[in-house]
């Protein structure tokens, strides 16, 4: 069943009424780039590589037919119109030719009522001269179908200025990017993307890419989507340099997962799934599964019912304990919870991990309880942690969707990259498990 997303909007210190954004976004967004369905891949819609996605934990799938749309509505997932079933192109002008304006909304008008229809796909990483070209075509598209919103993914922080399209200091260009797109192209929700792990080291933006775009979008009353690494790519003859990216394995795409819900994020999508010239991907390009399809299909459905307990909360602050990345917030009281070995925070050195380290996002709403996500950041350890709050506190167990009592002190077993999400204060007798 899908649900009316709201947000709260900000007033000092406090939290005032709730507001609902128009677009009904339902599941949180669980989807890949570069897989099944998706130009230049060698992997075709089928009820194969269906099965296989569904299996998987996969809710969004990219479709280039209307044969596509039917076998995703068999197989009951959601689809992503790709730019040749949907005459949208991405250009630097929008489209001002009339038959151009007509073609785009005959495709709309044939596919806007397809029951797997859920976005359409417009673009990837537009430099900023680009906005205005995509906005107005975007409005073509919700002049004849208000109800499924164009996808444009975003740059990282660490696009050059000329991939910007804006001059001045890299991360306040940046800044002024996403505002400027935000402002420009007015879009349903934002997505972005940011690849950290190399084969020498983690490089040290991640965290505040997902501060930045956690930030802008809840300014604008909007969810986000995070696109994190799956694989590694390059040239051959760079596979063992320092700075060239890495496989991920199953307890790195655990820290992603968790960390991307630990901002709030109500998508996650994945690159890449499977594609030439792109190694370790989720799934061999003869569809063989890795292990990390496997963690994946644990990890996944734990992020949407996670990420659905976050639905109508804020995010007041995201506290590191240990290793402080960019962007991130030293340990606080505001946090809650206290930790028997201390919560000293220091900044993280470049090119140093996050040994040792623990994050404690807080989320708040109007009339209900705080809500706090705890993230292992080690992901080569597992962490048992002593903990002691003001108040009792309930943990979620997203595999049965209800909360279990801990008390006021009480342990944590995380996992290498694990996550938990917590409450603060009384359950309510639908909660109570």
């Amino acid at each position: 069943m899908k649900k009316r997303l709201k947000l709260s909007v900000l007033l000092g210190i406090g939290l005032v009424a709730l507001a609902s954004f128009a677009w009904d976004m339902g599941e949180p967004i669980v989807t890949y780039w570069a897989g099944p369905g998706f130009k230049g891949s060698r992997m075709a819609i089928t009820d194969e590589s269906l099965k296989l996605l569904k299996e998987g934990g996969f809710n969004l799938v990219w479709a280039s037919s209307k044969e596509d749309l039917d076998l995703i509505a068999k197989w009951g997932l959601r689809a992503i119109c790709r730019s040749e079933l949907s005459g949208l192109k991405p250009q630097a002008k929008g489209n001002t030719d009339t038959n151009s304006c007509d073609e785009i909304k005959q495709r709309i008008e044939s596919l806007k009522d397809h029951p797997a229809l859920y976005i359409y796909y417009h673009d990837d990483e537009p430099p900023a001269s680009r906005f205005e070209g995509l906005a107005a075509d975007s409005r073509i598209v919700r002049s004849v179908d208000p109800n499924h919103p164009t996808w444009v993914n975003l740059l990282p922080t660490y696009a050059n200025n000329k991939q910007l399209g804006l001059n001045g200091e890299i991360i306040s260009a940046y800044r002024e990017h996403v505002r400027l797109f935000l402002e420009t192209y007015d879009p349903a929700f934002v997505s972005y993307d940011h690849y950290q792990l190399n084969n020498g080291w983690d490089t040290s933006n991640y965290f505040l890419n997902l501060s930045i775009v956690q930030q802008a979008s809840a300014a604008r009353d909007i969810p986000f989507m995070n696109g994190v690494q799956a694989c590694s790519w390059g040239p051959e003859q760079n596979l063992a340099s320092p700075a060239e990216p890495r496989i991920p394995g199953p307890d790195e795409m655990r820290f992603l997962v968790y960390t991307t819900l630990a901002y709030g994020a109500q998508g996650i999508y994945y690159y890449v799934y499977s594609f030439p010239r792109h190694r370790g991907s989720i799934v061999s390009q003869e569809g063989v599964p890795d292990a990390k399809y496997y963690e994946l299909s644990k990890l996944n459905p734990i992020f949407v019912a996670t990420a659905k307990q976050l639905r109508g909360y804020r995010l007041m602050g995201a506290y590191f304990k240990g290793y402080c990345p960019r962007g991130g917030t030293p340990y606080s009281p505001n946090a809650i919870l206290d930790f028997a070995d201390g919560t000293t925070s220091e900044p993280l050195p470049e090119k140093k991990e996050l040994t040792d380290s623990i994050l404690v996002s807080r989320f708040d709403a109007v009339n209900r309880p705080t809500r706090l996500m705890v993230v292992n950041l080690d992901y080569r350890k597992e962490r048992l942690l002593d903990v002691t709050a003001p108040f009792d506190v309930a943990r979620f167990d997203p595999n049965t969707g209800k909360w279990m009592h801990l008390g006021k002190k009480f342990t944590l077993d995380l996992a290498k990259g694990e996550g938990t999400l917590l409450q603060v204060g009384n359950l309510s007798r639908r909660q109570e498990g």
